[in-house]
């Protein structure tokens, strides 16, 4: 009896650092106009981690929610930056008050 396995896809976060960013590549392939030519058009994904740009590959299929992702981070980041912002406006008035 031959099983059917499925493969699940890996989900991805909701999340994720860095931007998408479009590259020409060259395949490497013998005759392919890559060689000569402006090259094939690549998506990847860069990053810093621990101080050092990553880049890592990323497929048509997923472009759109990898791209989501990454500005759904973005997204957050501003949002934390201008929670801290009104905070840090905060704490002055509350002190003055608190005296």
């Amino acid at each position: 009896m031959n099983q059917i396995t499925t493969k699940t896809p890996e989900l991805l976060p909701k999340t994720l650092p860095g931007v998408v960013c479009a590259q020409r590549v060259r395949c490497g392939k013998l005759g392919c106009h890559c060689a000569h030519g402006p090259g094939h058009l690549a998506f990847y994904r860069f990053w810093r981690e621990g101080g050092r740009l990553r880049k890592c590959y990323v497929r048509r299929t997923e472009l759109a929610s990898v791209r989501a992702a990454c500005e759904a981070r973005q997204r957050e980041r501003r949002e934390l930056a201008k929670g801290w912002q009104q905070w840090r406006e905060l704490v002055p008035v509350v002190r003055e008050v608190s005296t």
